[in-house]
């Protein structure tokens, strides 16, 4: 059985897990491999017997990249594929809307895996509820699932597909009401929009290379930010010298109102051993968000000469 996962991560998180899962698909099969989303080239992909698929939940649900990148694949022909996600305080919608858009294209999704994680949003707080995910007991899950699933997949027929399990778990109804109503147009709309202060910028290109979208460009006249966008905030989290700026105040103050939602769901969750509290969540600071944190680093020292050299 020939196996490839592919996977779009930011932090590292989902990469880490897909390396869990991999080692225990060989631990079976004997052969895995791993891909970057935007390094595969779709038309190979009729080589491999089964295929995962795994990314970050965006907004309840996956991100806008992974949906473009999933409903632009060929027809995959009832070829068996898995999905995996790390996320943070709620899983939303993924599993079920995931599903959905890989069966469209003839895949036959026979295996689920999350993992929470922490959160890096530059308007919530760190640590939040979910810090302290993945740990070791996280990875070694998601290794004892690439073991399961290397195993299911081959006795998956027409006469057994009972097999398969639904796409689970999902969160409650709210959110997937939320999944479902946050596109793309009502994020551009709510979301503050994000500008590049150009005395500070020192053109190291670094939100440019990691956006997942190519949806900044810093040598034009002014500098393109946000077209496209995912509202993912990597370039926010990455720049070195905090150059990417936005008013995160109205986000901030709806977070403790958010943060009661959360700890709903999460002890719903725990108390079915879907979820391990690794913090108290009393101890979460809700006035101190991650870009405040980050405002307090010391600024890298670079002069006009040094942002020459840098472009």
């Amino acid at each position: 059985m020939k196996t490839l996962i592919i996977c779009f991560s930011q932090t590292g998180n989902t990469r880490k897990i897909a390396e869990c899962i991999r080692d225990g698909i060989i631990d079976v099969a004997g052969q895995c491999d791993i891909k970057t989303m935007k390094d595969i080239d779709a038309s190979l992909l009729s080589n491999y017997d089964l295929v995962g698929l795994g990314s970050p939940v965006f907004y309840y649900k996956e991100p806008f990249n992974v949906r473009d990148f999933i409903e632009a694949l060929p027809d995959l022909n009832g070829q068996h594929w898995f999905v995996f996600c790390t996320h943070g305080n709620v899983i939303g919608n993924f599993f079920p809307s995931i599903t959905q858009k890989l069966k469209k294209r003839g895949a036959i999704v026979m295996g689920f895996h999350n993992t929470y994680a922490n959160i890096t949003v530059p308007f919530y707080p760190k640590p939040s509820f979910t810090s302290g995910h993945p740990d070791a007991d996280d990875l070694e899950q998601a290794k004892a699932f690439g073991r399961e699933i290397a195993d299911r997949s081959p006795k998956i027929t027409d006469k057994n597909s009972v097999l398969i399990p639904n796409p689970a778990p999902v969160s409650s109804e709210e959110w997937i009401q939320d999944s479902n109503s946050l596109t793309e147009d009502v994020l551009d709309q709510v979301l503050p929009k994000l500008r590049i202060n150009a005395d500070t910028c020192i053109q190291c290109h670094e939100c440019e290379e990691n956006c997942p979208v190519q949806g900044i460009d810093i040598d034009v006249d002014p500098p393109r930010v946000q077209n496209p966008c995912i509202f993912c905030w990597r370039c926010v989290n990455i720049c070195p010298t905090f150059s990417i700026e936005a008013d995160w105040r109205s986000l901030v103050a709806m977070t403790p109102a958010n943060y009661v939602r959360y700890k709903k769901e999460l002890d719903k969750v725990s108390a079915r051993g879907e979820f391990r509290w690794l913090i108290d969540p009393e101890t979460v600071v809700f006035d101190d968000p991650l870009y405040k944190q980050r405002e307090r680093e010391p600024k890298l020292g670079i002069s006009n000469s040094d942002r020459t050299i840098k472009k």
